[in-house]
């Protein structure tokens, strides 16, 4: 759920393996870096473009931290949402 209202939606590729921490009061911490490549037609020559790649950085806490770490692997394809 989104405070606000405000919600992005990212589709990409880690670019590493999540690391798994746990916070001073016991809480699980999982952190990876996600990669975005956007393409768009080029309507003159008709041909695709490959634009820069973004990179997000991204954190899990609780329950999904650890689901993360055993589940994601680098080059996984990930959809994250917050």
């Amino acid at each position: 759920m989104a405070v606000n209202g405000a919600q992005i939606t990212i589709v990409g590729n880690a670019t590493r393996d999540p690391e798994l921490r746990f916070s001073n009061s016991g809480m699980a911490v999982a952190s990876f870096s996600v990669a975005v490549n956007f393409r768009k037609m080029n309507r003159t020559s008709n041909e695709w473009e490959e634009e820069e790649p973004s990179f997000f950085r991204v954190s899990c806490f609780g329950d999904m931290a650890g689901n993360v770490a055993e589940s994601i692997t680098k080059g996984s394809r990930v959809v994250v949402v917050g």
